[in-house]
């Protein structure tokens, strides 16, 4: 610790004490998962040399990468009428009761990987069922058929059963994404499902499962876009869904709402449902005001820019923060794990994929080149927002309780977690059991004294920054937050 005290002060940068913080005694949700999408970068990065595809699955599930605890695979549906390729996953269904189970190499690849690594949850979760219970016959553009329904559950019940019987199990299966919009442009795959078959999608799809012996597979629905569109819709279908069918209400949030209205979201949702509510996607985000685009605490709203440092890690911060506090999420993943929006050439400029640009997006972890095809580019690029995850995946134990903190010094949001179990695998210091996740949205680095925090025996901790993606360090009676940081402090 000493030395990244002693690194800030050859640096030049301010350095302040804060006053003291406390963590709440109320527990807050039980924390169940931390992840990301499996679509649809598979298509493209089961091309690539056998030890970069090594190097992804790395980075995304080992101990040493990421280790994230959710991984979301995508059970494709043929991408008829899609017009990018990259979004045409290939379907297992072939007609009902038949199947070709080799289609989607490139997806199975990388579920494959998963399980290998223990990821510890697994979603198979659906953008369009198969064209024949659509009612335009494509991919995307139409609803689901009423009369399908049945068969549409058998078909997500043989999937999962299959995997079982390979030696993957599903935790989760998600029937419908965003299914508030039939995704007319074809851009992707997408069908709509009305609020009026929600309920009857959930409840056919728990029986199906339930006949293949598949109880402990937990059904999350329904994935609404916004909390603009969940709210007016929830109460249509929630209150229609059977008794124990149901595990978790999931929702998106590309309406980037205010805390209040994120509050309401959850609270809706558990109070209808009897479940947690689960964030399940976002992606695609940059400062509303274009004039803040460098500050990561600004008010956020959907656009392209590709921002790879700190400010966007800690932009992406915000949302876990606000996910977690506010709507008091139970489980966050982000969309896709990997993007090609990198809105630069990295081979024809060096900084590309460490600079922000407004071309790209922020839509992924880590970065593949676009033209990989041509220019024979199988390089893939980590931004900061990778290590921040990390953060959360490592620090934030599955069956753990949030606690709040107050008194933190302005610019500095926390959370801490107790786990009921000694966690030791996945911490830098040996065994903990609570942990503090700080981030320091100021430019300033401050210093905190984890004894305040009365979690335990203070251990050490690991940090990113600016200067380091992610360094660990012994404890000691005060730790420094760089400014632009993410510190999480560990206790036993």
């Amino acid at each position: 610790m000493a030395r990244v005290f002693l690194a800030l002060v050859l640096l030049g940068i301010h350095y302040t004490t804060t006053s003291a913080f406390s963590v709440s005694s109320t527990p807050g949700q039980t924390m169940n998962g931390i992840g990301a999408s499996g679509a649809w970068w598979p298509n493209d990065v089961f091309k690539f040399p056998d030890n970069v595809r090594e190097q992804v699955a790395q980075l995304l599930f080992s101990s040493s990468g990421a280790g994230l605890t959710s991984y979301r695979f995508n059970i494709g549906g043929g991408g008829v009428g899609v017009n990018n390729p990259t979004r045409a996953p290939q379907t297992f269904y072939v007609s009902p009761g038949v199947y070709n189970w080799s289609a989607d190499a490139a997806g199975v690849f990388f579920l494959q990987k998963a399980a290998q690594n223990n990821v510890p949850q697994l979603t198979a979760f659906v953008n369009s069922a198969p064209t024949t219970m659509t009612t335009n016959g494509r991919s995307c553009g139409g609803n689901l058929v009423d009369g399908q329904i049945q068969a549409y559950a058998k078909y997500l019940a043989d999937v999962i059963a299959h995997f079982r019987d390979q030696g993957i199990r599903f935790t989760h299966v998600s029937p419908m994404n965003e299914p508030d919009d039939t995704f007319g442009t074809c851009g992707q795959e997408g069908m709509q499902v009305t609020p009026q078959q929600r309920a009857n999608v959930v409840n056919t799809l728990r029986d199906a499962l339930d006949a293949q012996g598949l109880q402990s597979v937990g059904i999350m629905a329904d994935e609404s876009s916004s909390t603009g569109n969940f709210l007016p819709e929830a109460s249509q279908w929630l209150p229609q869904v059977r008794k124990g069918a149901l595990a978790a209400v999931s929702h998106h949030q590309y309406g980037f709402n205010n805390d209040a209205s994120v509050a309401q979201l959850g609270s809706v949702g558990r109070n209808l449902s009897g479940v947690n509510t689960w964030f399940t996607e976002i992606c695609c985000f940059r400062a509303a005001n274009s004039g803040q685009q460098s500050n990561p605490a600004a008010t956020l709203t959907y656009g392209s820019t590709y921002e790879p440092t700190m400010i966007g890690a800690l932009q992406l911060g915000q949302l876990l923060y606000q996910s977690f506090t506010q709507a008091q999420d139970a489980h966050f993943d982000f969309w896709t794990a990997l993007s090609n929006g990198i809105g630069c050439s990295p081979l024809n400029n060096p900084s590309c994929a460490t600079n922000a640009n407004s071309n790209g997006w922020n839509d992924g972890l880590i970065y593949y080149d676009p033209s990989y095809a041509s220019n024979h580019n199988t390089a893939v690029y980590q931004t900061k927002r990778l290590f921040l995850m990390k953060h959360f995946a490592n620090f934030i134990w599955l069956g753990s309780t949030r606690f709040a903190v107050s008194g933190l010094p302005s610019g500095v949001v926390g959370m801490a977690f107790k786990s009921p179990n000694q966690q030791s695998e996945s911490t830098p210091v040996g065994s903990a059991r609570a942990s503090l996740i700080l981030m320091n949205m100021g430019n300033s680095a401050v210093s905190v004294q984890p004894s305040q925090a009365a979690l335990g025996n203070f251990v050490g901790g690991a940090v990113t920054s600016p200067s380091t993606d992610w360094q660990t360090f012994g404890a000691s009676s005060s730790v420094s937050l760089p400014g632009l940081s993410i510190t999480t402090l560990l206790f036993n």
